[in-house]
């Protein structure tokens, strides 16, 4: 064999080599990136779970904001509800006289007159907040027709209350008790 021949077996099979190692190679990248694929595949996977329970988690929290602005709102509700007991059950009362042997307690009713709030006089005399509320005169008189004359003349119209009468309702035996 010739140098030439020996050159060239040389050459062709340092080819081969060379193409078999580039083979490998690629062989290994290849492994390589299917690998990388299947891990990447898993996860895409795994964050598209996780996607589709924020959505769920968002949704339930659209859901409980929703729950919760029904909730405040009957709360308001309640809440404009609870006050209007307290103001039904406050009462103002304005006592005139004093319990003595022979004097009878009676109730009236006492009323702001429609418009007269509006009047700038019409602080001064009485302040308009008070009558959100109920207001009672309670009066020590020994007659019906006493009580009610004395009720008029300190609550009448030029002061803006109006006074209703209703029947007495205490007796001697209630107001000497309560007699000092």
């Amino acid at each position: 064999m010739t140098a030439e021949l020996l050159l060239a077996l040389f050459c062709i099979g340092a080819t081969l080599l060379f193409l078999g190692l580039r083979r490998a190679l690629i062989h290994r990248t290849e492994q390589a990136v299917r690998r990388a694929g299947v891990t990447l595949l898993a996860e895409r996977d795994a964050l598209e779970a996780r996607a589709n329970e924020l959505e769920a988690m968002q949704a339930e929290i659209e859901a409980l904001r929703a729950k919760l602005a029904e909730l405040s709102a009957h709360r308001l509700v309640l809440s404009r509800r609870g006050s209007r007991r307290v103001t039904a059950s406050r009462r103002f009362i304005h006592e005139i006289g004093r319990p003595e042997p022979g004097r009878h307690r009676f109730t009236f009713r006492l009323r702001m007159l429609p418009g007269y709030g509006d009047r700038a006089e019409a602080k001064a005399v009485l302040h308009p907040a008070i009558w959100r509320f109920e207001n009672e005169a309670l009066v020590w008189s020994a007659d019906f027709a006493a009580a009610q004359m004395l009720t008029r003349s300190i609550f009448h119209e030029a002061v803006g209350v109006g006074v209703t009468a209703p029947a007495p309702t205490g007796n001697a035996a209630e107001a000497e008790a309560a007699a000092p």
